[in-house]
């Protein structure tokens, strides 16, 4: 597992200075704030010999002693932090959508930061985003919400089996339990991992990728995912444990 980059830091840091007042943010703010967002694991997450300080909380701190942030004019240095510049915002405006996507789904340390590279090396990244239920339908702009529920049916269509689709972690099957016509499509459609489209591609094309990508889940299974952060690595066991718990309650 390698540690996360600076380049990799940048977007997530700048987005924090936004939100703060001023666009003014502490080193010692940033800090905890991005371990936040960001929930670093493995090597990143451990503490430096005779350091109070992990092994990310330093990289966060080269952001300063490196120039990282005022070198590219995205950030001036503050006392004891950073404050945004107009060409900060400007740069973090046009990966906004995109950072929106990765920082609010519970996907996992590795996969954040592949995703901060897709951004840094590609610009003209469309997220396809997540319509979780009808409380939560995407109202950004017409687009997101259009390839979101593209995606959405498309996906019903690929994992529906036999005219039946059923949640990929506890097996529930919404028609089954109320029968008749009740509860149909009321099958949430889980992102694994980022899915993103390319602005010179069609849907069709980034389609067969993104479906590899989704999971048919009931809205408890859901909340559950989304409540304890459980990215792509811990599906597996979070379904084990499922399938166990069913098995001795026989």
């Amino acid at each position: 597992m390698e540690r996360i980059t600076e380049n990799q830091l940048i977007l997530p840091a700048l987005y924090l200075m936004a939100n703060n007042k001023g666009g003014v943010i502490t080193t010692r703010d940033l800090i905890s704030q991005l371990t936040g967002i960001l929930h670093p694991t493995g090597v990143d997450a451990m503490i430096l010999k005779n350091r109070k300080d992990t092994y990310f909380s330093q990289k966060v701190r080269n952001l300063k002693s490196h120039d990282t942030l005022t070198s590219k004019d995205l950030a001036t240095n503050e006392n004891k932090g950073f404050k945004i510049t107009s060409k900060g915002r400007a740069f973090l405006s046009s990966h906004r959508d995109v950072l929106d996507y990765i920082l609010a789904e519970p996907f996992n340390y590795e996969d954040i930061k592949s995703a901060l590279d897709d951004i840094k090396e590609r610009d003209d990244l469309l997220p396809i985003e997540e319509i979780i239920s009808e409380g939560n339908v995407i109202t950004k702009n017409i687009k997101i919400r259009e390839r979101s529920s593209i995606l959405r049916l498309r996906a019903i269509e690929y994992f529906t089996h036999d005219d039946k689709i059923c949640c990929d972690c506890c097996g529930f099957n919404f028609p089954q339990y109320y029968g008749g016509g009740y509860g149909k499509d009321c099958i949430e459609i889980h992102h694994i991992k980022p899915i993103f489209q390319y602005k010179d591609e069609s849907f069709d094309q980034s389609l067969e990728k993104a479906l590899q990508n989704l999971l048919p889940v009931c809205p408890n299974c859901h909340r559950v995912i989304h409540s304890n952060r459980i990215g792509s690595g811990q599906l597996i066991l979070f379904k084990t444990e499922i399938k166990q718990r069913k098995q001795a309650s026989l």
